[in-house]
């Protein structure tokens, strides 16, 4: 593993911190590349990454710090502020940019869901190349394994384990690809971020029994727990919308029909 990618005099650069500055920048540029073609304003989009990347950043720290309180309970209190040292909750960071670009959009008078579906497929992609940062720094591995491509994690012991970072960095990548497919169907606003509430709900809930998490709802870990929940929250949306989608269409039938 490497942890520290290289080092310029006495500045360690480190591996995660790098992917996932390369996740943003991989992101933001693609994004702005197809933004023309899909009549996105990009002077909106400047301000969205603006807010994303913070509050992405802010929330994901505070849910890993609230998560895991037992390890900065006893201080000292800047180790909270401490990011370098890692410790960042995907879902966290998500729920946060979400609620920021609800704000923006709000005050802009501008449709959020519409952006929304248009960045969906970056997050997957983002969430991708953020893994590969995992994978670098050691961190979020799997249980023991006899299978033929368990990889040895030395700073934990000498066994085979499963390299639960690339699962994540492959299952996150199909997501990306399928999100890019179906856009094309999309039926109503937000059907492109439904869909990867569902899929990586359903990513995550698997991959969860191959790595090491403590079981603390039942039988699932607090991944797992918050996995079923995006899984059903997706799957609500998703009837609901198109329900909604229907009855519009039939108002316009029968408004066309009196005409």
């Amino acid at each position: 593993m490497h942890p520290v990618l290289f080092k310029i005099g006495s500045l360690s650069v480190y591996s995660y911190g790098a992917m996932l500055c390369l996740a943003f920048l991989t992101a933001i540029v693609w994004a702005l590349c197809e933004a023309p073609a899909e009549k996105i304003n990009r002077d909106y989009l400047y301000d969205l990454f603006i807010i994303v990347m913070l509050l992405s950043l802010v929330g994901s720290r505070v849910a890993y710090v609230v998560l895991n309180w037992d390890l900065y309970e006893a201080g000292p209190w800047w180790k909270v502020l401490a990011f370098r040292e890692g410790g960042l909750t995907f879902l966290g960071g998500l729920i946060l940019a979400v609620f920021g670009g609800i704000v923006y959009c709000y005050r802009k008078k501008i449709n959020f869901l519409k952006y929304l579906d248009f960045f969906t497929p970056f997050i997957a992609l983002g969430y991708a190349i953020t893994r590969i940062g995992c994978f670098l720094n050691g961190c979020c591995h799997g249980h023991i394994t006899t299978l033929p491509w368990g990889m040895v994690f030395p700073a934990v012991d000498g066994f085979p384990r499963h390299p639960t970072q690339l699962y994540a960095c492959g299952s996150a990548l199909i997501i990306f690809i399928l999100l890019r497919l179906l856009k094309k169907y999309r039926s109503f606003d937000g059907f492109v971020f439904v869909l990867f509430l569902l899929f990586y709900g359903v990513y995550r809930f698997i991959v969860e029994f191959f790595r090491i998490s403590e079981p603390s709802v039942g039988f699932m870990t607090q991944a797992q727990f918050a996995s079923l929940i995006l899984i059903l929250a997706g799957a609500a949306l998703f009837f609901w919308k198109k329900g909604e989608t229907k009855k519009i269409g039939k108002t316009n039938q029968k408004g066309a029909g009196e005409l």
